[in-house]
């Protein structure tokens, strides 16, 4: 390389360096992306406000919750501030009433929260699961079934999806 010009190698290396780098930016864009959808940016269904507490411990926003809403469902996190409130869930497109909200807390404080408030409601806990940084837990009543997904988008502040759907939905 007296010439300063580059190897065949190292010319190539530089390629394969640039082409993981634009990889990783288009995964980061993507679950950037799915990250804001999840939460509601964007979603012109998109609402907002402040809950107050229950006696649960819960939260509730009658006004706010969708049509449709069940009196036995889940209630939500104590300081829930509701960004979406519709007749299907806004990333899995699976129709039945669901609401999605932030909220200050832990992901296992949510996940403890959420098992009692199953046995509470009469909803029987079927499991959970971790996909991609969410956990996910799943009961049913009857007929139905309740879908709890719960992200931490930053330290101490949750994204939380419920939905209720009928089963096999």
């Amino acid at each position: 390389m007296s010439n300063g010009n580059m190897s065949f190698g190292s010319k190539h290396m530089w390629y394969i360096t640039g082409a993981a780098v634009l990889i990783a930016l288009l995964a980061w864009a993507l679950l950037q992306r799915d990250v804001l959808t999840s939460i509601g940016i964007g979603n012109q269904q998109a609402t907002s406000t402040e809950t107050s507490t229950d006696t649960s411990g819960g939260t509730t926003a009658s006004s706010n919750l969708p049509s449709g809403w069940p009196s036995d469902a889940p209630a939500l996190l104590s300081g829930a501030k509701i960004t979406y409130s519709g007749q299907s869930d806004p990333k899995t497109e699976i129709a039945g009433p669901t609401v999605v909200f932030t909220a200050s807390s832990k992901p296992q404080t949510a996940v403890t929260f959420y098992k009692s408030q199953f046995t509470a409601h009469g909803w029987t806990f079927r499991g959970q699961g971790d996909d991609l940084g969410s956990v996910q837990l799943a009961a049913t009543k009857g007929t139905r079934k309740v879908t709890v997904t719960i992200l931490e988008t930053r330290s101490g502040v949750l994204n939380v999806t419920i939905g209720i759907s009928k089963l096999g939905s």
